[in-house]
Parts: structure tokens; sequence; C-alpha cells
């Protein structure tokens, strides 16, 4: 039976400390779950080039499977 839960990719910022803890804290609840998690931590914040680098690492995984 496949599992009920979300498969989730999370990326935080260290300069984003608000959402970098609270993706922390959802990334350990799922994992505690059982889901499937990814939670990467890169120097930087929400913007262009934080996305441009990290979104095509996020489409591989969510569609190289």
């Amino acid at each position: 039976m496949p599992s009920s839960l979300p498969r989730a990719y999370f990326v935080a910022g260290t300069l984003e400390p608000f959402f970098h803890e609270n993706a922390t804290r959802w990334a350990a609840a799922l994992r505690e779950a059982g889901a499937d998690v990814v939670m990467t931590e890169r120097v930087g914040s929400h913007g262009d080039v934080f996305w441009r680098q990290e979104f095509p690492l996020m489409v591989a995984w969510a569609f190289g499977r």
C-alpha cells in the first residue's frame, strides 16, 4: 500500500532563520512519521540566485524517480 504521507523537499537558507527553523521542524516531524524527506541547508536567503541553483535539484528529485 502506498504511503499516505507526501514526499517533501525542504531547502532553507542560513540567512532566513524563521523559515529555516520551521522547515527543520516540519522535516523532522515528517521523517518521524515515515515520509520521504529531503532537508537541505544552504548559505543564503529566499531569492533568485538561491533558487536558480536549487530549483533544478528539486525538479530532478521530484521527477527523476
